[in-house]
């Protein structure tokens, strides 16, 4: 997919996976077979894919993100087919046969392009609020991961530029001198006891004092007590151990303002061989400060993350467990039940009637049935139970260590329940079939086959009844 290209130059993000959850996360999330990311620059773009997908470099004329990246929010097709924009793309006639696409315009702090998080389908759709809100928490998240990374490039260069720097002071006094007068950085040069021996003039200007006026002097002249410990500490570490130490410090200017250095200091040496301490500081105050943005933007992320994680799982409209979070519980349930010689039983629901509801009352008297009877069936089955909805108005009940008579009594509290609730338009019924767990059944999804069976012959005799598979009617 093609778009706007990326201001930073010489970022190539095709080696690391920085967002292979994130895109994954995304399809999970919005029910789709496909999502993928875009990066760009000035001469090519990457895509990061979910598994089962194959996607090539594609045109920008045609491309569905080059409509995508110039939004500020999410940017939804529902239907290619049906929209002008789209409707002759090669995209949609041949492969990948879209018919479906979502994309969130990535951003830097700056406002820079950097590409799209998207999902796609083959089949026309359209996405919830949640999953619409979803899909731009995470765009959000991949340009705040791809930031932090561009920020850690950034400090790894300026290092590198450091040490580079660093070597060339040996070739003369001379140039030394130049070279670290002219310098933006502090830097500075201490005898084996603490006193100064060269300060640049940057340290000069940055404490307000003169070229030379400092020259002998030691931390405990300069600074507070504390911080005259700490850098000797910092100090005595470096030349015993014969290595570069990096510190990070508040430090209080000539002006008053407090602001923080990193520095760099190293062990040397002068021409007779007597031990000498170097050391070169950069104001990091602005970095440390977007960096600490950062990590609460994504403490806020994080906590974002968990919701969605529970909403991959839970079913919206009622709270309940959806189809997917069942399935999963009923491989553990039934694997264990199988392994230990243990019941395992199923109840399938089916509100009597709906569609005349939905018909007479609007969707929205159906959706209060279907959050009544979800609220219901929370507060009537026991703890280790597990209620979800299992689509429409199907409902489904995992009873871990439950035989048919386990499953009769919850069957007839459910019906009670149902029977002296307050039901605002019209008395609602629900029919229900059973199934426990027998030795001829090889899978979890077998079980509740034949609860599916039980709960059309319950249909079948009249609604308002339960069944159990394989037998007569229990109750109704």
């Amino acid at each position: 997919m093609g778009g706007t290209t990326w201001a930073y130059g010489g970022f190539d993000p095709a080696p690391e996976a920085e967002c292979d959850e994130i895109v994954q996360l995304a399809a999970s999330i919005c029910g789709v077979p496909v999502g993928f990311l875009t990066l760009l620059d000035e001469r090519q773009q990457w895509f990061r894919v979910s598994d089962g997908f194959k996607l090539e470099e594609t045109p920008r004329e045609i491309a569905f993100c080059a409509y995508a990246i110039r939004q500020t929010e999410l940017f939804v097709v529902q239907d290619a087919l049906s929209d002008s924009r789209f409707s002759s793309n090669p995209l949609v006639h041949g492969e990948p046969a879209i018919r479906f696409y979502a994309g969130m315009p990535m951003h830097t702090a700056e406002g820079h392009s950097v590409g799209t998080l998207c999902v796609m389908d083959i089949q026309p759709r359209m996405l919830t609020f949640e999953q619409e809100n979803a899909l731009q928490v995470l765009g959000r998240q991949a340009s705040a991961r791809l930031e932090l990374r561009m920020q850690r490039k950034a400090l790894e260069e300026a290092i590198k530029e450091k040490d580079k720097a660093t070597a060339g002071l040996q070739a003369s006094e001379e140039l030394f001198r130049a070279f670290m007068n002219a310098s933006p950085f502090l830097s500075y040069i201490k005898d084996a006891a603490g006193r100064l021996l060269f300060y640049n003039k940057s340290f000069a200007n940055r404490f307000g004092v003169g070229e030379y006026t400092w020259l002998g002097r030691t931390d405990e002249r300069l600074w507070s007590p504390n911080l005259s410990r700490s850098a000797r500490s910092h100090d005595l570490e470096v030349m015993t151990g014969g290595k570069m130490v990096e510190t990070e410090e508040r430090i209080r200017g000539a002006d008053g303002a407090s602001s923080t250095w990193r520095s760099f200091k190293f062990p040397c040496q002068d021409s007779a061989g007597n031990m000498l301490l170097a050391g070169v500081a950069v104001d990091v105050t602005e970095e440390v400060a977007r960096k600490s943005e950062l990590e609460r933007y994504h403490a806020d992320l994080e906590d974002a993350n968990e919701q969605l994680r529970k909403l991959a799982v839970t079913d919206v409209l009622t709270g309940l467990r959806n189809r997917r979070a069942f399935e999963e519980r009923l491989v553990m349930e039934f694997s264990m039940a199988r392994r230990r010689k243990r019941e395992l039983a199923v109840l399938l629901l089916d509100v009597d009637n709906f569609k005349q509801i939905n018909d007479r009352y609007g969707h929205a008297a159906g959706d209060e049935v279907l959050q009544k009877l979800g609220a219901l069936l929370k507060t009537t089955v026991r703890l280790p139970d597990l209620p979800a909805r299992y689509g429409g108005e199907e409902f489904v009940v995992l009873l871990p260590e439950s035989g048919e008579e386990s499953a009769l009594g919850l069957a007839r509290r459910i019906m009670e329940r149902v029977a002296a609730e307050q039901w605002n338009n019209e008395r609602m019924t629900v029919s229900i079939g059973m199934a426990a767990m027998n030795e001829s059944l090889v899978n979890g999804l077998q079980l509740v086959a034949l609860a599916d069976e039980a709960l059309y012959a319950a249909k079948r005799a009249g609604k308002n009844r339960a069944m159990l598979h394989g037998g007569e009617q229990i109750l109704g």
